[in-house]
């Protein structure tokens, strides 16, 4: 039975390594929009893509750039998730002086992840009701209702393959902790 979990463990770990090592996918391109080349979007902030569009949904815009960023299917299900994050704390995660209407973030786990910000300033509650008309985008003198700003953070493989390493040393511990709590009781 012991030999099992240690074939079995074996095998997580190398199914585990081989997606730790996947290449990395690249910052995906927002289809149906103008590419910012505002200085606050390229030169400041190399490593950021900020895009203006006339698509106001929601589930479409991020439903395309979760797709595009994906890593691999595996079973049918992708293996990203999405957290939800409050407007306000856009200045933390993605640039400070940036505005938001909404905020999200598609996580690979143990891996990389995109944050999503989008400016609506029709909607947005970091807008004044009497500043709506003053807040207006324009790109080469064309008006676009939404900006949407990409941030994609990577980590190293060497830190991924090392925290996944130490993971199972970590839960073999905890086992014999708890076996030994249980056993003294």
């Amino acid at each position: 039975m012991k030999n099992l979990f240690v074939i079995l463990a074996f095998f997580i770990y190398l199914v585990g390594l081989h997606y730790l090592t996947l290449p990395a996918p690249s910052p995906p391109a927002l289809a149906d929009s103008a590419r910012s080349d505002e200085p606050g979007d390229t030169v400041q902030n190399p490593d950021q893509a900020a895009y203006y569009t006339f698509r106001d949904s929601r589930p479409s815009i991020l439903g395309e750039l979760q797709q595009k960023f994906s890593l691999l299917d595996f079973l049918g299900q992708r293996l990203d998730y999405r957290l939800n994050y409050r407007p306000e704390e856009v200045g933390e995660f993605v640039r400070d002086q940036l505005r938001s209407y909404y905020l999200e973030e598609v996580i690979h786990p143990l891996r990389e992840s995109l944050f999503i910000n989008v400016f609506d300033p029709a909607k947005s509650p970091m807008v004044d009701d009497e500043k709506r008309g003053q807040a207006r985008m324009f790109l080469h003198g064309q008006y676009y209702p939404i900006k949407v700003t990409l941030r994609p953070v990577y980590s190293s493989e060497t830190g991924r393959v090392v925290v996944w390493t130490l993971i199972f040393p970590a839960i073999y511990l905890v086992f014999l902790s708890l076996r030994k709590s249980f056993y003294e009781k």
